[in-house]
């Protein structure tokens, strides 16, 4: 098991990837809320992303958000690391995703980076 501390640090540094020149153009206009679930950390996080450049993460879920995951911290760091793709771990069932199928494509554009 990861530490909390650890993994605000990759959701801060996977912030960065909106906007890499790559993908940026993609999600401009696009603003949501994302919420992040580690039941092994007793962990939630938010990211709200507006017109395509997210927030700090911060400690605490939010109820209204768009985009929800929920896995291990160590099943986020793999796929950060590249070790799992989100498909792989999903497919797996190592993750719950709850967002829409539009969200859930434009959000792959950052996984190619």
């Amino acid at each position: 098991m990861a530490g909390r501390e650890l993994v605000m640090e990759t959701l801060r540094a996977q912030n960065a990837r909106f906007s890499h020149e790559k993908v940026a153009a993609s999600f401009k206009g696009w603003s949501r809320i994302m919420r992040y679930v580690f039941p092994d950390l007793g962990l939630s996080a938010t990211i709200v992303v507006r017109d395509g450049v997210p927030s700090e993460p911060a400690e605490g879920g939010a109820d209204a958000a768009e985009v929800s995951y929920e896995m291990s911290s160590d099943t986020f760091l793999a796929i950060a690391r590249k070790e799992l793709t989100g498909m792989q771990a999903y497919t797996r069932k190592l993750v719950k995703v709850k967002a829409s199928m539009g969200d859930l494509l434009k959000l792959q554009r950052l996984d190619t980076l």
